[in-house]
């Protein structure tokens, strides 16, 4: 998708002007760019059409002229001299690695490294102190902890190919029923697969159509044809593959948004059936299988052939209760439904309120109308304006003065708005362990105060654990925001021990974030699920930058529910004065 290429371009162009002084002015533009075109695919058309041609929610005039420039001539020339140099996965590399520009490229040029497969020949499956032994450069340059930083950004770089965040792809997706429910004969079209269990991550869009002509039997040959007419729909590219069983028949397309999309064709009296089956996961119909078997149940196959009208009424006739499609992994959740222990899981509705907006006051771009009025749709009781502090220079944090005077910015908002409790919090930056952005004293003026980790990526696990660990165990700190510091397909994880980390927030009544960002979704499912069962608790945000973002709290909910956790496990599922309550109880 075009938006997301530029954005990915900016992103490393940012990167590479960071050891250019001349170009660092630059840098807070190319961010500000980048984020806006991920989040809003249309500006890029608003940019062609000519529209607006001066502050375009966070696309300056020399953001938009990069973006003309690209559209015109498919390059940028300013990016050209790095990219004609170094693959554009190599520049890429650099942000996701957080080891800098200069030792990256000090790195590439001493091993004569080109592009990826060089990088993997060098750095993957290989010891480090083979690594060291036979390198060309400094140890300065080269450390045993830079050489690891690299071989485990590697293994991210290599886990997240063919991935694409879910949030774009139900767009995707959503634009794809549409034109599909226009066609002669469609009856009904559902998105069904890892879409549909609410995967952060995906690597293809499965939808499930039932023609009006397939009713009690699948016809196969009306049912080719209508997949080959398919090939003439305005998202599709080609068709790839088709192939047909006794139930259904699918066919895998390539499309324009370099995701693949399987249509699978079905009738309605084994509608449920497929639904379920296409659900998946693997696994989770693996362990339903084995557990019919192990109880003298039918087994799954027969059940296709029954007609059941609902996955409620398969999963009864299985002895179990209905499994959110959250839950369907293959972990314990068909044991669970056996015993009618399964989780009540949190829902969007459950949630009172989002602790972690970022306003105008450091990099957010939403008018506090907007935030008001957004707030108030979903039901909010509270909102949290939490913005960067000062160490966060690309995200224009505030030091102490702007801080103090944000104080009384936000009082004047409580005037403003009724209706809603609007609370003053603070993304305040762990620099080292035990030194913060802000004083204690300042921080305890605070309605939340939330640690992050925003440098520090060339540190060892140690050192980012320790930084985390002190600022749970101070009385002053709320919860701590995306805490491996994942930003899909730009920065991997931070080295920190997670286990750590949630043992302490466990032990001192703290909360770890599970950001609903898109592109971060951190806490993960895996992590989250951990923090629940260990006693942390946990808090959904949005992180939210532009129109639009608070909306992506459902992607947290998503990630929560996948976890297993309830609304007790949320702390933003308190009312206002049970969240008072809940700081207050720790000795401040």
């Amino acid at each position: 998708m075009i938006s997301i290429k530029l954005a990915d371009i900016f992103t490393n162009l940012a990167e590479v002007k960071k050891a250019d002084p001349a170009g660092k002015k630059d840098i807070p533009s190319l961010m500000s760019a980048a984020r806006t075109l991920r989040d809003d695919p249309g500006i890029v058309d608003i940019i062609i059409k000519g529209n607006n041609p001066g502050k375009l929610y966070g696309v300056n005039e020399y953001c938009q002229g990069l973006v003309r420039e690209y559209l015109e001539k498919g390059t940028i020339k300013e990016y050209d001299k790095f990219s004609s140099s170094y693959s554009e996965d190599l520049v890429r590399f650099i942000r996701m690695t957080g080891l800098g520009r200069k030792r990256l490229f000090s790195i590439y040029d001493a091993y004569g490294i080109n592009d990826i497969d060089d990088l993997k020949d060098v750095f993957k499956d290989r010891a480090i102190k083979d690594i060291l032994k036979a390198s060309p450069v400094k140890k300065d340059i080269l450390s045993p902890l830079f050489a690891e930083r690299i071989q485990k950004t590697l293994e991210y770089f290599e886990g997240i190919a063919g991935k694409t965040p879910r949030w774009p792809a139900q767009l995707y997706a959503a634009g794809m029923i549409d034109s599909i429910e226009k066609l002669v004969d469609v009856k009904r079209v559902e998105c069904t697969g890892s879409v549909r269990r609410k995967k952060s991550l995906i690597g293809d869009i499965d939808l499930l159509v039932l023609p009006a002509f397939n009713l009690e039997e699948l016809d196969p040959a009306r049912s080719f044809r209508m997949l080959e007419k398919m090939v003439q729909l305005p998202f599709i590219k080609k068709l790839i593959s088709v192939k047909k069983a006794k139930e259904d028949i699918s066919a895998v397309y390539n499309t324009i948004y370099d995701i693949d999309v399987e249509i699978i064709v079905a009738c309605e009296r084994t509608w449920a059936w497929q639904l379920f089956k296409t659900t998946g996961s693997k696994k989770h119909l693996s362990e339903l299988e084995e557990y019919a078997w192990k109880n003298k149940r039918q087994d799954l196959a027969s059940l296709s052939r029954q007609g059941l009208g609902s996955e409620k009424k398969i999963y009864r006739s299985l002895g179990l209760e209905y499994i959110p499609v959250e839950l369907r992994e293959g972990r314990d959740e068909v044991i669970l439904s056996s015993r009618k222990r399964l989780p009540d899981l949190v829902n969007v509705g459950d949630l009172r309120g989002d602790l972690h907006i970022h306003s105008q006051w450091s990099d957010g771009l939403i008018e506090y109308p907007d935030i008001i009025d957004t707030a108030k749709k979903m039901d909010y009781e509270y909102i949290a304006i939490s913005d960067h502090s000062v160490s966060n220079y690309y995200g224009n944090g505030l030091d102490t003065e702007r801080l103090l005077k944000k104080l009384d910015f936000i009082k004047e908002l409580r005037d403003k708005y009724s209706g809603i409790d609007i609370l003053m919090g603070a993304e305040i930056d762990v620099k080292k362990a035990d030194i913060f952005d802000y004083s204690p004293d300042v921080i305890k003026k605070l309605d939340i105060a939330i640690a992050s980790l925003h440098s520090g990526f060339i540190n060892s696990i140690q050192e980012n654990t320790f930084r985390a660990i002190s600022a749970l165990k101070k009385d002053y700190f709320d919860l701590m925001a995306h805490p491996t510091g994942i930003v899909f397909g730009n920065r991997a994880p931070i080295f920190i021990d997670m286990n750590s980390v949630i043992q302490v927030a466990a032990e001192n009544g703290k909360a770890l974030e599970i950001n609903s960002y898109y592109m971060r979704l951190d806490l993960d499912e895996k992590n989250a699920r951990k923090a629940a069962e260990a006693g942390a608790r946990l808090s959904i945000n949005t992180d939210s930058h532009r129109a639009g973002n608070m909306e992506m709290i459902q992607l947290g909910v998503d990630v929560a529910r996948r976890a297993g956790l309830e609304s007790k496990d949320i702390i933003n599922t308190m009312t206002a004065d049970e969240l008072k309550s809940w700081r207050q109880r720790r000795k401040r």
